[in-house]
Order: C-alpha cells, then sequence, then structure tokens
C-alpha cells in the first residue's frame, strides 16, 4: 500500500484532472506536489478522504488564486506537516479552516504576502512547534494579537519582513530557534522583551538597525546561546555580559562599526569555536589583548578591517586549534614567525595586502595548509620560491597581482602534485611556460593571464593535464603556431580563454581531430584564427552543445558567417566584430528559434537588409550590435516586437527612411539606442514615444527636421541626448529640466533659434553641452553656475544606470572575464582644436560648454568664472562684446578656452597664467588690447592665438609694447608694413594694369566729347579711382588676416 508519494517539479497544473486519481490512495501519509503550477481548483475536493495524510508539500504552485476552492484541504485533521510557501496568499484568501490541523507541527509559509491579519486562524494550533514566515510583509501590528498564543513554538522564522520589534513574542518561552533578520529592529524595539526567551540556541537578528549596548544588553540574559548572528547592523560596541555566553559556540558581528574596543567582552567565551569580524573597523591595539584567550576557536574572519601589523598576528598565535585564518584586505606588511604554531591550518586568505616579505622559516611547518591566497600583494621571487614547494598538500594557490617574475617560483609550483588550482595572473613572468607544469596531473584551473609569457604554448602540457576544466592564458605575448588539436582529449574541458596574444596563430583545422570536451566559454579574440586555412569559423564549434559564450573579434576571419552558428540553440552570446566578415545578413536553413541574448557583428562588411522576422528568430536578443557595416534599406519592425531588448546599436550604415513607429512607442525596455551616421529622415521622435527606460539615445549626423515637442521623450532616466548633425529647428526645448539625469546634451549643427533657456540651468547632473553651429541669439544665461557638475567633480554614472550589462562580468569558477560584447558609451566633443572621443574614465569625468558659431550678443557672465570643474569652453565665432572676464582666472580645471570671433576688447588678465591645465587658448579676431601674459602656461601658446587683435603687444607676437625709448613702436611698424604691404602685392599690381587701361579708354572717349562731357568723366573717374583705393585697402587687411 502506497504511504510516500512525491509528484514534485512536474508541471501538473496542466494536466490537474489527472490529481482525482490521488483521492484513492486511502493509507497515503506522505504527499509531495510543490513547483506543478497548481491553482486552487487543480486540488479535488475529495482529497479530504485521505485522513491518514501527514505530511503534505505544496510548495512552488499558486494556491492562492481561486484559494476559495481548496476545500480538500479542511478535512485533512491528521496533517502533522503542511508546506504552503510560495503560494501568492495573503492574508484574504489563506484557508479560514487552518484551525482544523489540530495536530499541526510544522506550518511553512515562506514567500507569501501575509502582513499577519490572518493570524487568528492558526492562533488555536497549540501542538505548531515549527512556523516559517519569512519573506512576507508581516509588520508588528499583523502578528501581535496571535503570536504569543503558540507557546509550543521551538522554532520561529521571520526573516525579511517589516517588524520593528514588538514585545508580543516574549511569552514564546520554548523558543530555540528564532530568525529575525532582514527587517527594522531597532535597540528600543527589542531589548525590553528578548531577555524573556531563555530557551534560545539559536539567534539571528542580521540586516537590522541596532546600534548599540542597550539592544545586546537584554541580549545578556540568553546563556544557552550557542549561535548568535548580529552581521550587518550599526553596532560600535558590546556590553560587559561575557561569562552569561559561555556555551556561545558561533558568533558573526561582521558588517558593524567595531573598532575592537568591545574585546573584553569576549574573553569569556571559552567555547567559541567561529568569530567572523570581517568589514568593521578593527585595529591592531584593538584585538591584541584578547584575542590570543579565544584559545576554542577553529574559524576566524578577520578580513576587511585596518589591521597593520605583526601584533595584531602574534595575538592570534596561541590558537593553536585554528584550521581556517582569513586576514584580506587589511594593510599588512609582514607576518611574524609563530605561524608555524599553526599545524592545524587548513585555509589562510591574505588577499589585497601589504606583503612583501613572509615568513619562509614558518611556512614549511604548515603541513595541513590545503588553500593559500596571497593575491594583490607586493611580493616577490625571493619571497616565494625558497618555501612553496615544501607545502605539499596545497590543492589551491593563489598568487595574481604581485611582482613575480622568475622560472625558479614556476619551477617551485611544480612540485605541488596535489594542486588543483593555481592562478598567478597579473604578474610580470616572461619566459615560457616550464615544461614541468606537465606534471600537476590533478590541475583542474590553471589562471596565467596578463603575465609576459613568450614563445610557443608548449602543447605536450596541456595534453597531460587531463583533469583541466578551466584555461586562462589571455594577454601575453605567445607567438608561433599553436593547433587547438592538442585539447581534443580534455574531456572536462569548460573554459578556454587564450585571447588577446596577438602574435598568436591558433589553428583549428590543419588535422583531422574529434573534441572529447564539451565547452561552455571559447574566447579567442585579438588572435590569428585559421590563418593557412583560409580564415574561416572553426568548425568544431558545431559540436559544442553546450557554449554559452563565444567570442571571436578582431581574429581576421573572412568570408560569411554559417548558419549554424547564428542561429545555434545554446549559444547566448556571440561576438565577431571587427572581421572582414561580408554578404547579407544569414539566413536561417530551416527554422530554428535561437537563443542568442547578446549579439555583436560590427565593423565588418554586411550588405542587405536586416531580416523582416528578426523578432521571430532572435526572441531573447538583449544586446544587438551590427554598426560599421554597410546595411542598407529601412529599419524593420520586427525590432519593436524585440521585448528583452536592451541595447540596439545600427549606427554607422545607410540606413533610410523614417524611424518605425513600434519601435519608440512600444519597446519600454530599450535602454539603449545608437542610429548614428545613417540616412534617417522625417520627424525626430514620434508623439507616442514610450521609451520609459532609455538612458542614452544616440540619434546624430541623419536628415532628422521638425521641432522637439515636449511630449517626445517620456524617459526619465536619460542621461546622454545627441542629436547633432540634422535639420532641426524651432526654440531650444525648455522642458528638458524633466530630465533631472541629464549629463550630455548635444544639439549641435541644427537649425535651432531664438535664445538660450534659463530653465537648462536647473541640469544639476549636466557635464557636456553642445550648442554650436546653429542660430541661436541672445545672451548668454548668467544662471549656468547653478549646475552642480560644473562646480563640483561628480563623476557620469552611466554604467550603472544601463544594469547588468555594462557591468557583466562572466564568471568562471574563481576567474572574472569582462564581455566586450556590449557597445562602451562614448562620444565625440570639439575641443583641443580637434573632435576628440571620450569614454571609460575620460568620459565620466569630462565636462564641457560649446556655445560656438551662433549670435549670441552681449556680455560673457561673470558667474561663468565660477566653473571650477569645467575642462572645455568654446563661445567663438559670436558676437560676444566686453571685456575678457577677470574671473576666468578661477577656471582652474579649463583645459580649452576659445573665444576667438568675437568683439571682446580691454586687456587679458594677467592672472590668467595661473591656469596649470590650459593647453589650448585662442582670443583671435578679437579687439583686445594691451601685453599678453606671457608666463607658465601661456608660454606655450603662438601667434595664431591672438592674431587680430591689432592692439595687443609683447610676444609671442612679432612687436613690443610701447616704451619710454622704444626703438620701434608697433604703430610705426604697422604703418610701414601697411605703406610697403600693398605696394608689394601682386594683385594690387593686376588691379593697377586694369584700372590704367580703364582710365586711358575712357580719357581717349572724353577728348572727342565736348566739355561737360569731359568734366562728368573726370568726376567719375576720380570716385571710381577713391573707391578702387579703399577696396584695395580692406582687401589687403583680409589677405594679412587669413594668411596669418
Amino acid at each position: 500500500m502506497l504511504e510516500d508519494l512525491s509528484l514534485s517539479d512536474n508541471d501538473l497544473g496542466s494536466y490537474s484532472s489527472a490529481l482525482t486519481g490521488l483521492c484513492k490512495l486511502k493509507n497515503l501519509r506522505d504527499l509531495n506536489l510543490g513547483g506543478n503550477n497548481l491553482d486552487g481548483k487543480a486540488l479535488p475536493p475529495c482529497l479530504s478522504n485521505s485522513s491518514m495524510l501527514e505530511t503534505l508539500s505544496l510548495w512552488g504552485n499558486d494556491l492562492g488564486s481561486y484559494s476559495s476552492s481548496l476545500t480538500g484541504l479542511c478535512g485533512l485533521s491528521a496533517l502533522k506537516s503542511l508546506d504552503l510557501s510560495d503560494n501568492n496568499f495573503d492574508d484574504s484568501n489563506l484557508p479560514r479552516c487552518m484551525g482544523n490541523f489540530s495536530l499541526l507541527e510544522n506550518l511553512d509559509l515562506f514567500g507569501n504576502n501575509l502582513s499577519g491579519h490572518f493570524g487568528n486562524s492558526i492562533s488555536g494550533l497549540k501542538r505548531l512547534q515549527d512556523l516559517d514566515l519569512h519573506s512576507n510583509i508581516l509588520t508588528d501590528e499583523g502578528i501581535s494579537t496571535w503570536i504569543s498564543n503558540l507557546t509550543s513554538l521551538t522554532s520561529l522564522s521571520l526573516e525579511y519582513n517589516k517588524l520593528k520589534g514588538s514585545d508580543t513574542m516574549r511569552g514564546l518561552k520554548r523558543l530555540h530557534r528564532l530568525h529575525l533578520g532582514s527587517n527594522h529592529l531597532t535597540d528600543d524595539g527589542i531589548s525590553t522583551w528578548i531577555s524573556n526567551l531563555t530557551s534560545l540556541t539559536y539567534l539571528r537578528l542580521e540586516n537590522n538597525k541596532l546600534k548599540g549596548s542597550d539592544a545586546i544588553r537584554g541580549l545578556c540574559g540568553l546563556s544557552a546561546l550557542k549561535s548568535l548572528y548580529l552581521y550587518n547592523n550599526h553596532l560600535s560596541s558590546l556590553p560587559m555580559c561575557k561569562r552569561n555566553f559561555s556555551l556561545l559556540e558561533e558568533l558573526d558581528l561582521s558588517h558593524n562599526n567595531l573598532s575592537g574596543l568591545f574585546g573584553n567582552a569576549l574573553p569569556g567565551l571559552k567555547k567559541l569555536r567561529t568569530l567572523y569580524l570581517y568589514s568593521n573597523r578593527l585595529t591592531d591595539e584593538g584585538i591584541s589583548p584578547w584575542i590570543s584567550n579565544l584559545t576554542s576557536l577553529t574559524i576566524v574572519d578577520l578580513g576587511n578591517n585596518t589591521l597593520k601589523g605583526s601584533d595584531t598576528i602574534r595575538g592570534l598565535c596561541g590558537l593553536s586549534a585554528l584550521t581556517t585564518l582569513y586576514l584580506y584586505d587589511n594593510y599588512l606588511s609582514s607576518l611574524p614567525i609563530c605561524m608555524g604554531n599553526f599545524s592545524l591550518l587548513e585555509d589562510l586568505d591574505l588577499f589585497q595586502n601589504n606583503l612583501s616579505s613572509l615568513f619562509g622559516s614558518s611556512i614549511p611547518e604548515l603541513k595541513q595548509l590545503q588553500k593559500l591566497d596571497l593575491e594583490s600583494n607586493q611580493l616577490t621571487d625571493e619571497d616565494i620560491s625558497p618555501w612553496i614547494s615544501n607545502l605539499t598538500s596545497l590543492t589551491s594557490l593563489h598568487l595574481g597581482n604581485n611582482k613575480l617574475k622568475g622560472s625558479d617560483t614556476m619551477r617551485g609550483f611544480c612540485s605541488l602534485r596535489k594542486l588543483q588550482v593555481l592562478t598567478i595572473e597579473r604578474n610580470s613572468f616572461g619566459s615560457s611556460i616550464d615544461p614541468c607544469f606537465g606534471k600537476m596531473h590533478n590541475l583542474g584551473y590553471l589562471d596565467l593571464h596578463h603575465n609576459q609569457f613568450k614563445g610557443n604554448i608548449p602543447s605536450s602540457i596541456f595534453r597531460n593535464l587531463t583533469m583541466l576544466e578551466d584555461i586562462y592564458i589571455s594577454q601575453n605575448q605567445f607567438d608561433g603556431l599553436f593547433s587547438f588539436s592538442t585539447f581534443a582529449n580534455l574531456s572536462k574541458l569548460l573554459y578556454v580563454d587564450l585571447s588577446e596574444n596577438i602574435q598568436l596563430e591558433v589553428e583549428t583545422e590543419t588535422t583531422m581531430w574529434v573534441p572529447t570536451f564539451q565547452l561552455k566559454s571559447l574566447l579567442l579574440n585579438n588572435c590569428i584564427l585559421n590563418k593557412r586555412t583560409g580564415h574561416g569559423i572553426p568548425t568544431f564549434i558545431s559540436t559544442q552543445q553546450s557554449l554559452g559564450t563565444l567570442e571571436l573579434s578582431y581574429t581576421s576571419l573572412k568570408g560569411t558567417i554559417p548558419s549554424w552558428l547564428l542561429y545555434n540553440v545554446t549559444i547566448d552570446s556571440l561576438s565577431l566584430r571587427d572581421n572582414f566578415f561580408k554578404g547579407p545578413f544569414p539566413k536561417s536553413t530551416q527554422y530554428n528559434m535561437s537563443t542568442l541574448q547578446d549579439l555583436d557583428i560590427s565593423n565588418n562588411n554586411f550588405s542587405g537588409e536586416l531580416p523582416p522576422n528578426i523578432d521571430t528568430v532572435f526572441p531573447n536578443l538583449v544586446a544587438f550590435n551590427m554598426s560599421a557595416n554597410e546595411l542598407h534599406g529601412s529599419i524593420p519592425l520586427s525590432l519593436s516586437k524585440l521585448q528583452k531588448l536592451k541595447t540596439l546599436d545600427l549606427s554607422q550604415n545607410k540606413l533610410f527612411g523614417e524611424m518605425p513607429e513600434g519601435l519608440i512607442g512600444n519597446n519600454t525596455s530599450l535602454k539603449y539606442l545608437k542610429l548614428s551616421h545613417n540616412e534617417l529622415h522625417g520627424n525626430i521622435l514620434s508623439k507616442n514615444c514610450n521609451m520609459t527606460e532609455l538612458v542614452v539615445l544616440l540619434l546624430d549626423n541623419n536628415g532628422f527636421t521638425g521641432t522637439i515637442a515636449s511630449n517626445m521623450l517620456r524617459s526619465p532616466s536619460l542621461i546622454v541626448l545627441d542629436l547633432r548633425g540634422n535639420k532641426l529647428s524651432g526654440f531650444l526645448p525648455s522642458w528638458l529640466p524633466s530630465f533631472a539625469n541629464l549629463a550630455l546634451l548635444l544639439l549641435g549643427e541644427n537649425l535651432f533659434d531664438g535664445s538660450i533657456p534659463t530653465q537648462l540651468c536647473q541640469l544639476q547632473n549636466l557635464h557636456m553641452l553642445d550648442l554650436s553651429s546653429n542660430k541661436i541669439s541672445g545672451s548668454i544665461p548668467s544662471c549656468l553656475n547653478n549646475i552642480s557638475s560644473w562646480m563640483e567633480k561628480i563623476p557620469i554614472q552611466i554604467d550603472k544606470s544601463l544594469g547588468p550589462q555594462y557591468e557583466r562580468f562572466i564568471q568562471d569558477g574563481f576567474h572574472y572575464e569582462f564581455s566586450e560584447i556590449y557597445t562602451s558609451v562614448k562620444t565625440d566633443f570639439n575641443t583641443k582644436g580637434m573632435i576628440l572621443t571620450y569614454e571609460g574614465v575620460p568620459f565620466s569625468l569630462m565636462t564641457g560648454i560649446d556655445l560656438s558659431i551662433n549670435q549670441l550678443k552681449g556680455s560673457i557672465p561673470l558667474q561663468m568664472g565660477n566653473l571650477k570643474e569645467l575642462r572645455s569652453l568654446n563661445l567663438s565665432h559670436n558676437l560676444l562684446s566686453g571685456p575678457f572676464p577677470e574671473s576666468f582666472q578661477s577656471l582652474e580645471n579649463i583645459e580649452t578656452l576659445d573665444l576667438s570671433h568675437n568683439k571682446l576688447h580691454g586687456l587679458i588678465p594677467p592672472q590668467m597664467v595661473q591656469l596649470h591645465s590650459l593647453s589650448t587658448f585662442s582670443v583671435a579676431f578679437n579687439n583686445l588690447s594691451g601685453e599678453i601674459p606671457h608666463e607658465k602656461q601661456f608660454l606655450t601658446f603662438n601667434e595664431s592665438s591672438y592674431t587680430g587683435n591689432h592692439d595687443l603687444c609683447g610676444p609671442p607676437l612679432q612687436w613690443n609694447c610701447p616704451s619710454n625709448n622704444p626703438s620701434q613702436t608697433r604703430d610705426s611698424k604697422r604703418e610701414e608694413e601697411d605703406g610697403s604691404g600693398i605696394l608689394d602685392n601682386l594683385m594690387f599690381f593686376y588691379l593697377l594694369v586694369a584700372i590704367s587701361y580703364a582710365l586711358g579708354f575712357w580719357s581717349f572717349i572724353a577728348l572727342i566729347c565736348n566739355k561737360n562731357r569731359r568734366e562728368n568723366l573726370f568726376r567719375t573717374v576720380d570716385r571710381c579711382y577713391d573707391w578702387v583705393y579703399v577696396n584695395c585697402q580692406w582687401f589687403q587687411l583680409y589677405l594679412k588676416s587669413h594668411c596669418n
């Protein structure tokens, strides 16, 4: 007779009628229907006939729907254990008949939407011992009327709720285990009642708002405690009730504000075995007086503190029972000799300290050491090579990011025959890989990336390492030929990274071979792939049924992309960018629904149109980059149906037509849209634009027309808006401050007119403003100093705004490799006399204003001198007047300042020489006068920075400023130049010949005419002569200004 039946995880919601067969199992005692998508109607009412049923598991269903149909539960009076977790129950639809389960001992309601007002239905369960209510929305008010009635409870789980610390639990005297983590508990909330729960052995109070000893003093009465978790609070001290915790075995105080002065509360904990104190503010002096008294400790975590010297470690020397010691992320520069006392130590973590010398004389005594992490220190070969070979029990060794480079150190690794994990990345190893590596037969994880290894990759080494699962040898200087068939017999191989070895030839086709492995990730970017066999896609990839990530960018591949690769059913991330593929977008030979999420085939030679059914063949696309190809035609409407699409880059193609209405109207998931440098036209955005998640919008260098209406953008998260190089017109939008996060506003090279709206001054995060090459008039707003990011350093947090795809890492065991499949956010900006591209850190810190080539008038606001974080300012080619602002001497970070082609007058303030960052400066073609400042940074500027200002003098110009006894004044020199220059000019000679010919001809005519005509002729000739002379003078000035 069947008593136990498990049907979990079978999707029985689609076959719920079959559940009526359960009613015939009269002797059933244990039934598991969890994870089946069942709603309330799926459970047959006749289930109540199973009168002997004691254990019922219904977790992970949807019983909250149609819960009124759960009548079959109510007759199960023999139930002792009931699991209703994760079922979308709330206070209103939880079955009211639960009070019928008078024998119930275990009840699990985890992961529902209960606030506590359901409680009266279970308050009569006098035998209930174990109640799990974590991950609901419980409040103190919700549980206050019933929780104290459950006096038989021994285990209560209430973490991840909204409790502040009601005293209604003070009556639960039998509780052994209490979980209250991740609530809103305060000192006052628990201090009045927690001490009453004297039977507690296990207590979790992590992730709350506890601050001081008042709350903890309430814990002093809990003398039976064995495990206490207080991590991630705001504790700065502990109370003096050490003797009360004499049974405590496990204590977690990590992620608080403890400095170590609490230590006097701990020495009485003679049975304490595990102590977590990481991420506090512990100092040497704070822990050295008391840590040595905790002689039963086996696990100690002191990572991420401010420990500096050996005094701290010497305090640990008496802890001879230690098996695990974590001291990572501190400031240790050395370790004491007594490390040899840790004869039982198995795991030692010293990651990210300042260790430059080690404990070479004591380290051989650590015979049991299995895991050693010395990554990110200052260790050299001399610190490591004398003793590393003695640690023969090591299975895991991390030495990355140090100063190792010698072959002796590498040979020391080869003695570690039990080694399974070896990471020596980010060092300076410069020879070839030592052949003895082939003797480490247990090695499963090998990371050599970012060194200076040279020569061939020894095939003999890898043929013998049959346990290898992960190989990372990228970013080295390997060269020569490497046959991928070397890995053929490594059946456990999962992750291979040979990338960034630009001289390495990787061949996959030279011999016939069959791989025994099934890779999950293959990175070959920036190698030379299949040079000797035609630069084709490796054919063995078609045999890989588990491959998720494939990176083949910058590998000189040619030809077309095979359909089997693009429409693979396992690959979710594929990058083929910067190769020489050509032809139309590959079509599927059969109907396959690709699993691709990230597809980057940019910078190739693809032509033709995008497939019209892209939504059906790539339904899971999250990021799609096909920029810098030869695509033409319109943007297919099917792109708007990709509901998961966050990043789309089709820039630098030949796409034409209007943007599909659905792309901007329906696609609410898009965060990054780049269509720059195409031939798109029409209105810039539809009135139905609904890209509510958009962070970056790049539509520059197209043919868009019309105005920007206030209802065209509904993107509150917008950070970058680039509409440069179109034909947009009308007034500048005054509603832009509705985008509070806007950092880049680039509207240059359009047809905007009107004035600059003062509402721009409300954009507190604005970093770059480009309004150049428009028809903007009026004055420059004086309120620009209200913009915070031009006054103080505020980096652009664009990567975080874009979400995980811009911070995405592929975690392969211990290795993290950044995926470059996504379009990096970058922008061009006219600065330093050229167009520069900014991305990465320079992008996040760049600030600039470009208002050049407009019709701005009036004086430059003095307030602009307060923009201390501004790096580029271009106001050239306007009609600005008034003096050179003296306040500009405060632009302490300015690198480029262009005020040329305006009507400024007066002096250049001599204090401008204090601008040490200034590298490009121009005030050419103004009306400035006086002596040019010529010291410090201004010594680097040549005559072109000042030309066209006839009253400026001094170096670097050729004329000196007037003095008491000048040898040559600038005025006399200019007269001399003016007098001789026009006579010496070839153009003047030709004009003189033409004029002479005309005068001679008309003089002859005059001689044969009457007197009146002759007189009129001479008057006319005189006027012509005067006109020609004046215009020649202007022409001469024009030539001089442009030739300079």
